[in-house]
């Protein structure tokens, strides 16, 4: 039992002092499970006079709980724990020599009311008390040592010692001395009444909370339990029932943690209307439609997307030819690209190229090379796209080259904040007029 006991205790040492206490600005622990470890004092019938040590009558116990705090001040508690109770009289008298000890086990419920709460103690500090009253089960079993390993009776002498026969016994002058084993073999009953091995007990606690991190805290505790029996020492003398007093550390796990502050962040947000807004009114919700933005008026499918039938890839409201064979080669008008359309497009491309120049030459300022710009943009086809090397100089992604973004890729190359070289800022101006 002690080096088990001790293992534990060494543990929870080890966490305690390795952990580092995290700000938690202001959360409180929602739920928790916490188990520890301690030690059990008994109080009953047993007179405390004699030469037994103070120590001596502690005995381990363990114990684990679940809490679930139902606001800033309130928790409630699923407590339950088991260990011993003991008591030994060694008074040097011939009388009182009693002793006795009980495995014992203890569930209940506790309420409990913690200071962390804003209005005493703020809620984000690493250290704070708490209090808590329950009312518990308890079920206990009481033994008591009455012979030695060799199964031979006590006998308690007025000079304090024990020996193998009683003091006036006529074999007294051989009597040997034997010491006590401490193992409690013999149940304890009384004669005349046939006690219950169970009863209630109202435990009432002070203990104190350290937030090692948001999710470790240790609990120092001391509990009082006021037992509603007088039989657990197997001795009622004067009407008061027996009582036991825990001490002990705790470790507690943050299952779920609480910020009223955050909870209410967004307390005014619509998050119905937002599940069903349509913002280009289509018929689709926005978090099912791929084509956002569908021009009003227009006919989509059930994912937000214009008509296409045809297939072509141009929506039927663009689309000038919309009976096109599948597979064929389509522009932007949903026409189906012939040698004719092909070469016609070429010629008005080359044209349009000529006259870009020819306004350039005539008047090569920043207004004109706007002018350019906002014609290409005006009738920008979307068949063609910036080449790999010159895709660096379209800085806003919009698939187009502007003046600006030329004048920027200039000034980036002399000082060497881009990779183009000589030949791409060439072909970079080049392609500006051919877009």
């Amino acid at each position: 039992m002690k080096l088990p006991f001790i293992a534990i205790i060494l543990f929870l040492y080890s966490i305690a002092t390795s952990a580092q206490y995290t700000r938690n600005d202001g959360r409180i622990e929602l739920v928790t499970i916490g188990a520890g470890v301690g030690f059990s004092s008994f109080m009953g019938d047993l007179n405390t006079e004699g030469n037994t040590a103070t120590l001596s009558n502690l005995r381990p116990f363990y114990h684990l709980n679940f809490e679930r705090r139902f606001g800033n001040i309130l928790g409630g508690q699923i407590d339950a724990s088991m260990g011993t109770f003991s008591y030994n009289e060694h008074s040097g008298t011939l009388s009182q020599n009693r002793n006795f000890e009980s495995k014992f086990m203890q569930v209940g419920l506790n309420l409990v009311l913690h200071f962390d709460n804003d209005l005493l103690i703020k809620k984000s500090t690493p250290f704070a008390p708490y209090i808590s009253a329950g009312f518990h089960y308890l079920k206990f079993d009481s033994y008591t040592d009455l012979k030695d390993e060799n199964g031979i009776s006590y006998n308690y002498w007025s000079d304090g010692t024990i020996k193998n026969v009683p003091e006036f016994d006529k074999d007294a002058p051989n009597a040997t001395i034997i010491n006590r084993d401490y193992n409690y073999e013999t149940q304890l009953t009384d004669s005349t009444t046939n006690y219950k091995r169970n009863t209630f007990a109202v435990p009432l606690t002070l203990g104190f909370k350290w937030k090692l991190s948001q999710k470790l805290h240790g609990r120092f505790f001391g509990t009082y339990n006021i037992l509603f029996s007088d039989w657990v020492d197997n001795i009622q003398a004067n009407g008061n029932n027996d009582k036991s007093f825990n001490f002990g550390f705790g470790i507690h796990y943050v299952l779920k943690m609480k910020n009223k502050e955050r909870r209410h962040r967004y307390d005014e947000v619509d998050f119905t209307a937002i599940d069903n807004s349509d913002s280009d009114q289509d018929g689709i919700k926005d978090d099912i439609d791929i084509c956002q933005n569908t021009p009003k008026g227009v006919k989509v499918n059930g994912s937000g997307c214009p008509l296409d039938k045809d297939r072509d890839g141009i929506p039927d409201y663009l689309d000038k030819e919309n009976d096109t064979k599948k597979g064929a080669i389509v522009d932007e008008q949903g026409r189906t690209l012939t040698a004719e359309l092909i070469a016609e497009r070429k010629e008005a491309q080359m044209a349009m190229t000529t006259q870009r120049n020819v306004s350039f030459s005539e008047a090569p300022s920043a207004t004109t090379l706007d002018k350019i710009f906002d014609e290409i943009v005006e009738t920008k086809s979307g068949s063609s796209s910036i080449p790999p090397h010159l895709i660096e100089a379209d800085t806003n992604h919009d698939g187009l080259i502007s003046p600006d973004e030329v004048t920027g890729a200039i000034d980036g190359f002399f000082a060497g904040m881009n990779a183009l070289s000589v030949k791409a800022i060439n072909d970079l101006i080049d392609y500006f007029f051919e877009q």
